[in-house]
């Protein structure tokens, strides 16, 4: 299940999770566990996104709880047929959050045409809507984009035309969630104002295309993340994931990079609190 805290690699740098479900019926049960392990091992805040209506107030309530939890709520790809039945809902959980400072984000928004639970039109529709809020809101966007790569950057485009930098001129609108692309379509998301999330595939020697993008995405542009409880990384691979693990991704960024593991560390946790709105402390 989890791994004790002396196998992580010891990083002195403070730690930012992007993005986790720690919400999830995989990990919920053992909450504590997981949170305790978390900031044993070195991490400053966990972000957790939440995937509709139910698990944004989830992530909301985490935050609530814990001032080292940000919450980020919206409605995934997979969810977005549900869009009438949650619209009305999620517009209000997410406007009082963002009056109450306990919501940093809007998403997990975005397009996935791999799967297509939901119907491409669907998809879109429920996208449009939630960068429209996240304006409103004043606040940034984490995207999903699976097996969508052109369509998802030409519907952020338009977007991020219209909007502008709308956080201010310092601060990028948004982040690329387990970001799959290649590393041109990269920089073009950095262009945009985006920040590009690397998750623990990293470590996985087949991934040459997301190594890549490690070595080639400047520091500044990058965000480290888990997607707890899926995709963990090298050792634990095939088990379930959570927000301590993140260390092994900045590990393997370091190497890939041939730069020290603090530098990685302290260069996206910086960019996560300035994008998610938070002071990093440390």
């Amino acid at each position: 299940m989890s791994a004790p805290a002396a196998t992580l690699p010891a990083i002195d740098g403070p730690l930012v999770d992007a993005h986790a479900h720690s919400w999830s019926p995989e990990l919920e049960p053992d909450h504590a566990g997981v949170l305790a392990r978390a900031w044993g091992a070195g991490l400053a805040a966990i972000v957790e996104v939440g995937v509709d209506l139910e698990t944004s107030a989830r992530s909301l309530a985490l935050a609530r709880k814990e001032p080292r939890v940000r919450a980020a709520g919206g409605l995934h790809p997979h969810e977005a047929s549900r869009l009438e039945s949650q619209r009305e809902g999620l517009a209000a959980l997410l406007a009082r959050g963002a009056a109450s400072g306990e919501l940093s984000a809007v998403g997990e928004l975005g397009l996935d045409f791999y799967r297509n639970l939901s119907p491409r039109p669907d998809q879109e529709r429920a996208l449009r809507w939630q960068l429209g809020l996240a304006r409103e809101l004043e606040l940034p966007v984490v995207v999903h984009a699976r097996a969508a790569d052109e369509e998802c950057y030409g519907e952020l485009r338009a977007w991020a035309q219209r909007a502008g930098r709308y956080l201010g001129p310092g601060r990028e609108i948004g982040m690329m969630h387990c970001f799959a692309g290649d590393a041109e379509l990269g920089r073009r998301y950095v262009e945009l104002g985006f920040l590009l999330s690397i998750p623990g595939t990293v470590t996985y020697r087949n991934n040459e295309r997301g190594r890549r993008v490690a070595r080639e995405t400047p520091l500044a542009a990058m965000l480290v993340e888990t997607d707890c409880p899926y995709l963990t990384p090298v050792p634990h691979r095939g088990r379930r994931n959570e927000p301590a693990y993140v260390a092994y991704t900045v590990r393997e960024i370091a190497a890939l990079r041939g730069e020290s593991e603090r530098a990685v560390a302290r260069a996206t946790a910086e960019n996560a609190a300035r994008l998610f709105g938070f002071a990093l402390g440390g």
